[in-house]
């Protein structure tokens, strides 16, 4: 659970890190560029929209932790630039959704079974897939 906690923060210092400097005027992740990929993206079929988001997991399910970390600060990173783009509302909807994500992805790290051979647990299968099948599944209802 630690490092589902570590991953919430991580997502949180990104958005924090990514204002500060887009206050600054350095943008790690451009407004209009965001726009335009949000835009762009709607518009494409369900099947490619699935197929990027199951990359994510893709990545996730192979690389354990590290990847875990790293979408974490790539989603906090587009959260603070969505907060520039769009209003309030659709903001706090992507922070939840991303919070969910998060969490089936850090399921997905945790019963990893590199991580449970390093953690000399017994590699548990079952659960490994499960996790991966609900991540992937709700990346489905999350691409529609």
């Amino acid at each position: 659970m630690r490092w589902l906690y570590f991953t919430y923060v991580l997502y949180w210092a990104a958005v924090a890190l990514t204002t500060a400097l887009a206050t600054a005027g350095y943008y790690i992740v451009e407004p209009e560029t965001l726009a335009k990929t949000i835009n762009e993206t709607a518009s494409s079929p369900y099947e490619q929209r699935l197929l990027q988001s199951a990359l994510d997991l893709l990545v996730v399910a192979v690389a354990s932790y590290p990847a875990l970390f790293y979408a974490a600060a790539a989603y906090g990173a587009v959260t603070a630039a969505l907060a520039e783009v769009f209003d309030i509302y659709r903001t706090i909807l992507y922070v939840a959704v991303a919070h969910v994500v998060l969490l089936f992805f850090a399921q997905v790290a945790q019963w990893h079974p590199v991580v449970q051979y390093l953690t000399k647990r017994r590699i548990n299968w079952k659960r490994y897939v499960l996790w991966l099948v609900a991540s992937l599944s709700l990346l489905g209802v999350l691409s529609l």
